[in-house]
């Protein structure tokens, strides 16, 4: 090889070095750019950002076609969702009751939303009530309640008010996809883009009667028919 070769050789070595150098450094850069633009869109997926459910809003509107009245149980009232909770669930649709039993007189409070699976399924009873200074008596349960055409599962915790030692405020939840209710550990991964969430709170009662669960028995036929 002549000298003017081992110097061309040399520098077209040389000019390579760089383009390396900087090409090594870009490859674990993309790598993390990426990975870092993929848990985003699996972030707005799982709450509900990039999905584009089909007619939700008429979904949402079936809600107000729930019953005045189930069994013994008679609407008292009915609201509208808080506008702050409404901007946090982003809800297609809500209704927001309260019952009164007209044998008993006890009186339950019901919230039925149907909205993005993400926002629906993260704010649990056990987070919202506490942070109102209730506090928590007990495990979070699983419920089994049955109607004519399904069986269904909810979530039941109770909560003292006013620093109190014993329960006086009983709560039911769960979540479904129009099927039957479902007390879900993680309803944030359920495979479908929206979901519908219904809570119950009402008195403690006794092992004989229990307020939210007699409702729930009369209430989620009607539900049933509205959410499917």
């Amino acid at each position: 090889m002549s000298d003017h070769d081992a110097t061309a050789t040399t520098e077209s070595t040389a000019s390579m070095e760089p383009a390396t150098k900087i090409s090594s450094r870009l490859f674990p850069l993309s790598i993390v750019i990426g990975l870092t633009l993929l848990s985003g869109v699996v972030h707005g997926y799982l709450d509900g950002r990039w999905s584009r459910p089909l007619n939700v809003t008429v979904r949402g509107e079936r809600l107000a076609e729930l019953p005045d009245q189930v069994g013994d149980w008679v609407l008292a009232d009915s609201t509208s969702l808080d506008p702050g909770a409404a901007r946090i669930l982003r809800c297609y649709g809500s209704q927001v009751r309260e019952y009164r039993n007209q044998a008993t007189n006890a009186v339950v409070n019901v919230a039925l939303l149907f909205g993005p699976r993400g926002p629906i399924a993260v704010h649990t009873p056990e987070i919202c009530y506490s942070s109102i200074g209730t506090q928590q008596v007990g495990d979070t349960r699983v419920q089994k309640l049955s109607t004519p055409s399904a069986a269904h599962e909810l979530w039941s915790v109770q909560f003292a008010q006013n620093s109190q030692p014993d329960p006086s405020l009983d709560v039911w939840y769960a979540w479904s996809d129009g099927g039957p209710w479902k007390a879900s550990k993680y309803p944030r991964v359920w495979m479908t883009e929206s979901l519908y969430k219904i809570q119950v709170a009402g008195p403690v009662g006794s092992d004989a009667y229990q307020p939210c669960r007699e409702f729930l028995e009369a209430f989620l036929p009607s539900v049933e028919r509205v959410i499917q």
